[in-house]
């Protein structure tokens, strides 16, 4: 008897979930975030075979080059 094939995919995504960890991760330190990216690149690491985990770090670095931390005591300078 075969067992049905493992996917890391689900039919029905739960956009929810997902805004709720990203709202929670934009309240992280930058330290704290760095931590917390780590942790889900190495759980990915697991589940991705070599071609998307490339595909995965091409996107990852053109976000960081993309996006910028304004520290908290500079949030109240701008307009």
């Amino acid at each position: 008897m075969t067992q049905p094939s493992r996917t890391t995919e689900t039919a029905n995504r739960d956009y929810a979930g997902i805004r709720d960890v990203m709202h929670k991760i934009q309240e992280l330190t930058v330290p704290d975030r760095a931590t917390v990216a780590l942790g889900l690149l190495g759980h990915l690491a697991t589940l991705m075979n070599r071609a998307q985990m490339e595909k995965l770090m091409a996107q990852l670095v053109e976000e960081v080059e993309r996006v910028q931390d304004v520290p908290p005591s500079r949030r109240a300078e701008q307009p």
